[in-house]
């Protein structure tokens, strides 16, 4: 018997009509048996709240009567969210229109069956009825037939598609949404996907539980809204959290996987898992190269095992692994560990490396003795590592290395313990390794009588630091940084960050250090001048053209200093044959100088280090030939320009680099800092946009632009939502446009257009495709926007 009764919410609904009173009494029994007392308080809560909107009764009533079948399916949590949504919508469209909403909610719960795509699919309503309202009904009136052929994601894309296309086209937009349009369903069968997760779920489960006569909890999950790719499956708390769709498995050879197998390969899997690892591993000590040979080793264990049992499992797992033409544009280490894995599970194949054949005779020798212990995953991993660093040049980005091509295997997040951070003294965040210090001023004296910890090192519990850099006279000139390799760091700037889904800023959100890299050899810089003499020899006439002309005569003007004799002259004429003559007869004094400052901001996050394909480039390499060649063109042509880069640890350490200050020459000071560039770590876009605008801002130049140099979206350690860091670094773009500054992107991610354009809106990007022609490209475009 519930704790909670009917009677103490009475007063929540004045005057109630027969109708309503039935609707509450009959609900209030079938609410008891799915929810809690505290589920029923905000229940009840809820419905009062509801009716104290005065929007009528039947908006009231189809709350009551549908959301304890929509609690059934998704839990109790999902009744805030619910009442949140309706006041949010209640503002922008009519009663009949929520009331049809909460009408169709426990067959959307049904489809779904989480409560985190639930509450997307409510925030999903929140916006469409923000861009198109007269779309809501006619959807409403199909949501059944749309959940059943889309994901969260492809509905998604499926509404803001017609939301964007026909915003002002009312009758296509309301033709779009009751599917009558031709249009509306090309894009519902471009956006379907092969096979659903609901559709599947008991299947699956009667699968597994046929292999291991128990129970699994699975759980879909939905992938980026922007594309149609889905998360990695995972496990966590025992739960299997498996994509809400798979298309069918495409080998490049033609080969086709259907869907349903890639779902029974993924539970399969996961559920090996789940049986066979019997304790995690510890990975606080290790580098992602290493977690990786040690995650593979435990994926074959725990396979070799499952396949003992039930032998058909082989088949099935060995057809979703990478074709040899599946693999030709992976990095080197991505090629070794599958090379291993399918030499492990096929007897058939053939090894392209012969360690592997060798270190598979000493992982089969290990599982003869000790195959159902999870310790020789983590002894064979790290040896396995070793290995492969000896025998190739191990060379990998972190997107790289978790783009990992055998789709059906989990991120391995279960098997991996790490250290818990303690949250009282430490704050319940992520704190980078470069700030868990405590860090002081000090004077020069202090500096000059303490002293050194010779031992001391980047974890040292206490840093002092000058305000400027130290030189001692034994050093002749040399400071201490040069001498020990430290770089000066600045005071921390504090920016805001835009949180797309609360549509607020969290103030003071990121936190921004200026940084410099140790310098490098100047002889790199002059040697890449040599090397692209042509492409510069070619630029030198475009220069020339946009040099400073100094004092320039402008004739036929209203005013100036000076008659122009030949508008004069034609004045006259036109006076004696008794025409009105124009008073256009002045010359003007102009002074033609170029006012534009520009700031160049290179993204230096660790995908920077990835090689070029068909290139012995990096990219890196090819992003510092081209800022070389921009610096040494804007040198001659005298224009304000300063150059920097930025990359990030958490939103705690967004680190930003000057290489090149305004109004510095193309030195060999500047030489050197180019020279020294190194990527590492990731890109949040936003804070280091902000920064750089900052500083445009304190240049009095009448035209300001800033060129965002990237070859990937925003991306951080810290951060799930694939949107929240695009939706910052637009809105960041916005405020710089609002203080007069022109943002433009060079994008070196061939698939970015479909990001950055919404960042940096259209005709405010450029895509380079073949990235040996960016240090041609780079200079071109600069002197196209300053023209």
């Amino acid at each position: 018997m519930s704790s909670v009764q009917l009677s103490d919410f009475e007063d929540k609904f004045q005057n109630p009509s027969s109708v309503l009173h039935d609707a509450l009494t009959g609900s209030f029994v079938e609410a008891s048996k799915v929810m809690t007392p505290n589920g029923l308080k905000v229940y009840l809560d809820g419905a009062g709240a509801l009716h104290a909107m005065g929007k009528g009764e039947d908006m009231v009533i189809s709350f009551l009567e549908e959301t304890p079948m929509v609690v059934r399916e998704v839990g109790e949590s999902i009744i805030g969210e619910i009442v949140f949504s309706i006041m949010k919508l209640s503002s922008q469209t009519s009663a009949a229109v929520i009331v049809l909403m909460i009408s169709s909610l426990p067959n959307v719960a049904r489809r779904m069956s989480d409560f985190d795509l639930l509450k997307g699919y409510l925030r999903l309503l929140e916006r469409m009825i923000a861009l198109a309202p007269r779309g809501m009904r006619p959807m409403l009136n199909n949501i059944d037939l749309l959940t059943s052929k889309l994901t969260l994601g492809g509905l998604r894309r499926w509404v803001l598609y017609g939301a964007e296309t026909f915003n002002r086209d009312f009758k296509a937009q309301i033709a779009y949404f009751e599917l009558s349009s031709a249009e509306s369903l090309q894009i519902l069968e471009q956006e379907r996907r092969g096979t659903l997760f609901i559709d599947n779920q008991r299947k699956l489960q009667f699968y597994l539980r046929a292999f291991y006569n128990r129970d699994f909890f699975l759980r879909p999950t939905s992938g980026d809204y922007e594309t149609k790719k889905g998360l990695k499956p995972y496990i966590e708390y025992g739960v299997m959290h498996i994509p809400d769709a798979y298309d069918d498995y495409k080998h490049a050879s033609g080969r086709i996987v259907p869907g349903i197998n890639c779902y029974r390969a993924v539970c399969a899997h996961a559920a090996a898992h789940i049986m066979e690892t019997t304790s995690a591993f510890k990975g606080d000590q290790l580098n992602p190269l290493q977690v990786a040979c040690v995650s593979l080793i435990e994926d074959l264990r725990v396979e070799l095992n499952t396949i003992k049992k039930f032998p058909g499992m082989k088949k099935l797992w060995i057809a979703l692994h990478p074709e040899d033409e599946d693999l030709k544009d992976l990095n080197p280490f991505i090629i070794d560990l599958v090379d291993l894995s399918r030499l492990a599970l096929d007897s058939k194949y053939k090894a392209k490396q012969s360690f592997n054949k060798d270190f598979l005779k000493l992982f089969n020798t290990e599982m003869k003795v000790s195959e159902n212990s999870s310790d020789i995953s983590f002894e064979l991993g790290l040896e396995y590592y070793e290995i492969i660093k000896s025998e190739t040049d191990v060379k990998i980005s972190a997107s790289a290395l978790v783009a990992a091509p055998i789709s059906y295997r989990d991120d391995n997040r279960y098997i991996w313990e790490y250290e818990d951070l303690d949250w009282v003294s430490e704050g319940n965040d992520y704190v980078p390794a470069s700030q868990r210090q405590v860090r002081r001023k000090a004077n020069i004296m202090e500096m000059y009588n303490e002293l050194d910890v010779e031992t001391a090192g980047d974890d040292a519990q206490e840093i002092w630091t000058l305000e400027t850099e130290y030189f001692p006279d034994e050093l002749d000139g040399v400071s201490i940084n040069e001498i020990e390799g430290k770089e000066p760091v600045s005071e921390p700037f504090h920016y805001n960050e835009w949180d797309y889904q609360l549509q607020l800023y969290r103030p003071n959100w990121a936190t921004l250090y200026e940084r410099r890299l140790r310098k490098g050899d100047s002889e790199v810089i002059n040697n890449i001048l040599k090397e692209h003499k042509p492409i510069a020899n070619n630029l030198k006439n475009a220069i020339d053209q946009m040099q400073p002309q100094g004092l320039v005569k402008l004739k036929k003007q209203q005013e100036g200093s000076e008659l122009d004799i030949d508008a004069c002259v034609t004045a006259l004429s036109d006076i004696r044959v008794g025409t009105t003559p124009s008073d256009r007869i002045y010359v003007k004094k102009v002074q033609h100088i170029r006012d534009v400052s520009v700031n160049l901001l290179m993204d230096l996050s660790e995908s920077t280090n990835d090689m070029v394909v068909g290139s012995e480039k990096t990219i890196l390499e090819l992003m510092r030939e081209a800022t070389s060649l921009l610096s040494w063109a804007i040198d001659k042509i005298g224009d304000n320009l300063t150059i920097s880069g930025f990359a990030s640890d958490s939103r705690h350490d967004v680190q930003y680099y000057r290489f090149k200050p305004f109004h510095f020459s193309f030195n060999d000071e500047v030489k050197g800092r180019l020279a020294g560039i190194k990527g590492g770590l990731s890109t949040r876009m936003g804070a280091a946009i902000r920064h750089a605008g900052i500083d445009l801002l304190t240049q009095s130049s009448a035209k300001k632009i800033l060129l965002v140099l990237t070859d990937g979206e925003p991306a951080d350690i810290d951060v799930d939502d694939p949107q929240h860091l695009r939706m910052d670094a637009k809105k960041a773009v916005e405020e710089l446009r609002g203080h007069g500054i022109v943002t433009f992107c060079i994008s070196l991610d061939p698939y970015a257009d479909q990001y950055v354009a919404r960042i940096f809106g259209k005709n405010r990007f450029m895509v380079i495709d073949n990235l040996e022609k960016l240090p041609e490209r780079l200079p071109q475009l600069f002197i196209s926007l300053t023209k």
